[in-house]
């Protein structure tokens, strides 16, 4: 079972984190919490967004909008690379003749598109 936490619990887990913020970070959905029966919880996912979201805003003084567009694109990035991953694993299961074709139909579309 994952591990839920209330919001008194993941201000106190992220340092930089405060009430304020966390409701900017939730108005722009930056994370969104379940509701369960003891109220609003976080999971340890939201930590990591949240940990991320707190460190770009202090670095770069990064707009709230700005921070939620740039998580999208990570998430975005994860599951492309996820994505990606299944493909390879679905290429390596080829016999030799099959992923040779592959890989040389792959080649070509990446190298003649410049």
């Amino acid at each position: 079972m994952t591990r839920t936490l209330t919001e008194a619990q993941l201000i106190e887990a992220i340092t930089r984190l405060t009430s304020d913020r966390l409701t900017e970070y939730l108005a722009a959905e930056i994370v969104i919490p379940e509701q369960s029966e003891a109220g609003l919880v976080y999971q340890s996912i939201d930590v990591a967004r949240l940990e991320l979201a707190c460190e770009l805003h202090e670095q770069y003084d990064m707009e709230t909008d700005a921070l939620s567009m740039m998580i999208s694109l990570i998430d975005q990035m994860h599951g492309l690379r996820a994505e990606l991953r299944e493909v390879l694993n679905a290429v390596e299961a080829q016999p030799e003749p099959v992923r040779q074709q592959l890989i040389e139909v792959i080649g070509t579309a990446r190298f003649s598109r410049r």
